[in-house]
């Protein structure tokens, strides 16, 4: 029943991403599209070559006044078009990397559009049906699968049907391994290597889940390999990849190569290849099949029998040719993918060509509590073990349609494993980023206080004999008439008064630190103040500091700051807080800082909601609470 319902949540979801990209790249004005974080407009076309498969790249710069936040990152299906005609020309490619004020796009064509010289020239982000039909795809196997297959065992586990209770067949891992993880890692790390069907590690802000994931792997890979590692995202895949490769394991990174980070593509199979002693064999045969090719085209004056009996005979040969190299390269992808101790990829990534008919002992199953259930399920049909690994109470799957989401396609599989087979949870209990204070309220609300913080971080503050209580501090609003307001081009929501108030609290820290390298990083849930900020703070005030970073929540999961600074925004009659109601938002906010933590946000309107209440509670308890009118 959960399957089928998924079904139709999932083609909820994939009509409601096609109706609206659809609407905003076809009808909707650029300046729409740019609101929307989907579009750059206009951009200087800075290079344009031939790189990976000799597939033309496009680099492209938008003005430095153009500092907007966006949703644009590398792997997304892109558009490059052409403004410069009343009939817009585009052309479709992947974003391979953003970064700053540039982006790279590989195109999906053979040369560069010769509009490119035109001028106006645009870059914006496209939808994709490809990964939605792998997904129900894949919801219809598990549906199928026999309930006594590995897979219908983890189905049935997952969805409450049948309880087994966990069984270890293989033997513990000797005391010397993992040996400088902490005593809740090391046990996360000793189950997950020895249960026979599934394990969940639950990985709090800051105890070290990516650490002890690696562990889990490289002990797995020494009992079978390869591993199938696998997370939502091409930028976690990616951090697997790094951290994988640097702890000594043999890292394949499976793909499209414009999805990848530059730093791993030497773990590509395509970068794989060139180093292997077949390699100059396969390209030879390569260049034999096409020379034979361009012989069988070449231009005759007379063109008779015979010529015609040779141009067969030398396409024919062409294609024996070129079949003895595509046999030589399934040959040595199977050599390359046997050896490796990793492989690592998208869920759906796991039907590349490369990996076609390969099953797997063990699926790791990364950042969980982020991606859809019918995604995970692709990778899940590969293995006879999963383990899965993330944290429920941060940011869930981005779902467009409303509908979907109510129907449960946000609901997780983290989720659903951490309530339905509790006895194979392994939390991780102790955390090296925040001091006390400041984790105090995460670790009650969300963690039952079952989370402790190492010595190492436990008192630490911005300056070293600081007050403990002044690395929380929370300025209220209240009664100052800062309200919301709607954002540039009536997007999004930005309140003046808070940046103010943010202004205030970084002269503050510069007059009271007396130091610069620590690194600040500014949050609002709502875009409108992001852009906001971003264009009220000055270049002296960032340069007072290590490093300054504006962003929304979205963008900060996953990284962490010395001092962190939300501004909530809401602030209106009616006690209207929006999508704050998600309040495990809140919780990836307050568990980014390290040593300072600084929430600005109007009490009347805020407190309304009961988690809201009790941070402002916890704040006068154990932190400050202060009054904007002291500013």
């Amino acid at each position: 029943m959960i399957l089928s319902s998924l079904r139709e949540s999932l083609a909820l979801e994939a009509a409601e991403q096609a109706r609206r990209y659809g609407e905003l790249t076809t009808s909707a004005p650029i300046s729409a599209r740019i609101a929307e974080g989907i579009c750059w407009y206009p951009l200087r076309i800075v290079e344009t070559g031939y790189g990976f498969g000799e597939y033309p790249y496009v680099v492209v710069e938008r003005p430095a006044e153009k500092t907007s936040p966006h949703h644009l990152s590398g792997g997304k299906p892109a558009q490059l078009f052409s403004a410069a005609e009343r009939d817009q020309r585009s052309v479709h490619g992947t974003l391979h990397w953003v970064s700053g004020r540039r982006a790279h796009i590989i195109l999906r064509t053979n040369e560069h559009p010769d509009w490119l010289d035109d001028g106006k020239i645009g870059l914006q982000i496209i939808h994709d049906d490809t990964s939605f039909a792998e997904m129900e795809k894949a919801l219809r196997r598990v549906e199928e699968a026999d309930a006594d297959s590995p897979v219908g065992w983890i189905r049935d586990l997952l969805y409450g049907v049948r309880f087994r209770s966990a069984t270890t067949s293989l033997p513990p891992l000797p005391p010397s391994f993992a040996s400088a993880l902490n005593d809740s890692q090391r046990a996360a790390v000793d189950f997950a290597t020895r249960v026979d069907d599934l394990a969940i590690i639950h990985g709090p802000p800051g105890t070290g889940k990516t650490t002890t994931l690696v562990e889990i792997i490289r002990a797995t890979a020494s009992r079978a390999r390869p591993v199938l590692v696998c997370a939502p995202s091409n930028a976690a895949v990616d951090l697997l990849t790094e951290r994988c490769s640097a702890a000594g394991l043999d890292v394949i990174r499976i793909g499209n190569l414009s999805r990848i980070d530059r730093s791993v593509i030497s773990h590509t199979m395509a970068e794989r290849w060139k180093d292997h002693p077949w390699a100059p064999d396969i390209k030879r045969l390569r260049q034999q099949a096409d020379e034979y090719r361009r012989l069988a085209t070449k231009y005759k004056r007379s063109f008779g029998r015979a010529e015609m009996e040779q141009r067969r005979l030398l396409i024919a040969e062409a294609k024996s040719v070129s079949a003895d190299a595509r046999r030589m390269e399934e040959q040595l992808a199977n050599v390359l993918l046997n050896d490796a101790d990793v492989i690592a990829c998208t869920p759906v990534g796991v039907r590349s060509m490369d990996l076609a008919g390969r099953e797997f002992d063990t699926c790791v199953l990364d950042e969980a509590g982020q991606g859809l259930d019918p995604a995970a399920w692709i990778p899940i049909l590969r293995s006879r073990r999963l383990i899965l690994a993330g944290d429920p109470f941060q940011l869930p799957p981005t779902v467009m349609s409303q509908k979907a989401a109510t129907s449960g396609l946000t609901t997780t599989m983290l989720e659903r494993a951490i309530t339905t087979v509790p006895d194979r949870v392994l939390l991780l209990d102790e955390q090296y980023r925040m001091n006390r204070v400041i984790m105090g309220f995460s670790n009650t609300v969300f963690y039952g206080g079952k989370v402790t913080a190492h010595t190492s971080v436990e008192e630490h503050t911005i300056l070293d004999d600081g007050d403990l209580r002044s690395s929380l501090r929370v300025i209220d609003t209240s009664g100052k008439g800062w309200t919301e307001e709607a954002g540039d081009n009536a997007e999004s929501l930005k309140n003046v008064g808070e940046a103010t108030a943010v202004l205030h609290v970084l002269d503050s820290i510069v007059t009271s630190a007396h130091r610069h390298d620590l690194s600040v990083g500014i949050i609002s849930p709502y875009r409108g103040q992001v852009r906001h900020l971003d264009a009220v703070i000055d270049n002296g005030r960032r340069a007072a500091f290590g490093s300054l970073d504006i962003n929304t929540v979205d963008s900060f999961q996953g990284s962490e700051c010395d001092v962190i600074i939300i501004s909530l925004v809401r602030s209106n009659d009616d006690g209207d807080i929006g999508f704050l109601t998600d309040t495990r938002r809140m919780n990836v906010a307050i568990t980014r800082a390290r040593k300072m933590l600084v929430v600005i946000g109007d009490a009347s309107t805020i407190c309304r909601h009961p988690f809201y209440e009790r941070f402002w509670a916890y704040a006068e308890e154990f932190g400050t609470v202060e009054s904007a009118w002291s500013i």
